[in-house]
């Protein structure tokens, strides 16, 4: 199992939330609404695009409308390989939380 970076992480979820209207100034504003950190586009893309070349997301082009400056789009989805590894980071986050930690101060923490 890949383990992913916290910005791969919150960009996995930020996909996952805005569905199929998922590109780059979303993205960073989903982020923003759940952690409260503004990333400037340039930290987002780099792991947005390692993301996409290593096959957690696809991407497609469309065009804009005169009202966004007519420049083409990017939109991202995850890929039956992104979702897979969202469940799997869903499912060690649940295992974490449910685990009993336990304080020994001979040994230190100590998760059963």
């Amino acid at each position: 199992m890949k383990i992913f970076t916290k910005k791969e992480e919150q960009i996995l979820l930020a996909i996952y939330q805005l569905k199929n209207r998922a590109y780059l100034i979303p993205i960073r504003e989903q982020i923003k609404k759940y952690t409260g950190r503004y990333y400037s586009v340039g930290t987002i893309y780099a792991p947005l695009n390692r993301l996409h070349v290593y096959g957690y997301l696809t991407a497609y082009v469309e065009k804009s409308d005169v009202s966004a400056g007519g420049k083409p789009i990017k939109f991202y989805s995850l890929t039956k390989r992104g979702y897979a590894a969202l469940a799997a980071e869903q499912e060690q986050l649940v295992i974490v939380l449910c685990s009993k930690v336990v304080y020994n101060n001979k040994n230190g923490i100590k998760i059963k």
